[in-house]
């Protein structure tokens, strides 16, 4: 597990963007921006990948024994080009035991719900957003040269369509060169920085906190051919999975403030208590069940003393 001391830096402004390598998506590197913030990490952290059809087949059982806990994985860019590897990636991931997510490359120039619904579709049909899985990832690196106030608005269209569909609030993947388009517009946004070559990441406008960061975009794993980029997660596997989308407690087995269910949540049956023993109302048509009353059924009585068989 990696680890890295926590500390927050201020520096003062620097000379411009720097040059990022071609892997297949732009901007993956990290520009600067004027008095730009770098946050460290804290004491403890999740290592982790992000992968898209160039890292080919990958082995999810090797990249999970190599000690890589999660994954996002890409679904498209933009609208036009679908990820050949997304159905495997994320049905193989779950199977590996490797929490998962999936990010979309965002295209500026295109229609922001066309994009987010190729995204939903793609989920739908393999298998959906299910429990412990990490929010989809909106991609913002690149401006396709449109106005900042276009990237801005069409990057909310996204966000607002995807959180509305699935019930969670997505993530935002972006690096500090996008600050100038950006502005504070997405700092109430879960942060997945890239800052490649530094100890510390680069802040983009608007946040002063990260949740992940991509710290290189020329890692090797086992299980994947050729470089791969790596992640980190700031905080434990605990802190990780209370990121995911939690499981919503039916009625049937939600606690009840009387402590009538089982502190995980289950059911009198669960265990090993019939319904009557728990209280329940019985299934006699005049019991408060059966009126469809909510007033609970009147408490047994104590059995008296049994009678002496040597009293007078």
């Amino acid at each position: 597990m990696k680890r890295l001391l926590a500390c927050v830096v201020v520096l003062p402004a620097l000379a411009g963007a720097a040059a990022c390598s071609d892997s297949g998506r732009e901007g993956e590197c990290v520009g600067s921006a004027g008095d730009a913030l770098k946050v460290c990490a804290g004491p403890t952290t999740v290592p982790g990948i992000d992968v898209s059809v160039y890292q080919g087949n990958v082995d999810w059982v090797k990249v999970k024994g190599a000690g890589k806990q999660f994954a996002f994985v890409r679904v498209s860019d933009g609208k036009n080009s679908l990820d050949s590897k997304f159905g495997a990636n994320w049905k193989n991931t779950k199977s590996a035991g490797v929490i998962r997510g999936t990010y979309q490359f965002f295209r500026p120039s295109q229609d922001p719900i066309v994009q987010a619904d190729l995204l939903l579709s793609e989920l739908s049909k393999n298998g959906g957003l299910q429990v412990g899985d990490l929010p989809p990832v909106l991609d913002l690196e690149s401006t396709d040269g449109l106005a900042a106030a276009t990237v801005v608005s069409k990057a909310k269209q996204w966000l607002s369509h995807v959180e509305a569909a699935l019930g969670v609030k997505p993530i935002v993947y972006t690096a500090a060169f996008m600050s100038s388009t950006l502005g504070n517009n997405f700092g109430g946004y879960t942060l997945w920085v890239a800052n490649y070559g530094t100890t510390c990441p680069t802040m983009p406008s608007g946040w002063s906190k990260w949740a992940f960061w991509q710290s290189s975009d020329s890692g090797t794993v086992a299980g994947i051919a050729g470089n791969v980029d790596l992640d980190v997660f700031d905080g434990s596997i605990a802190d990780l999975k209370k990121l995911t989308v939690q499981a919503k407690p039916s009625d049937a087995g939600a606690p009840k403030p009387d402590g009538g269910a089982d502190a995980g949540g289950g059911s009198a049956g669960d265990a090993g208590v019939t319904p009557a023993e728990a209280g329940a109302p019985s299934s006699d048509p005049g019991s408060a069940m059966g009126a469809g009353k909510g007033a609970a059924p009147p408490p047994p009585v104590e059995p008296g003393p049994a009678p002496d068989p040597c009293a007078p």
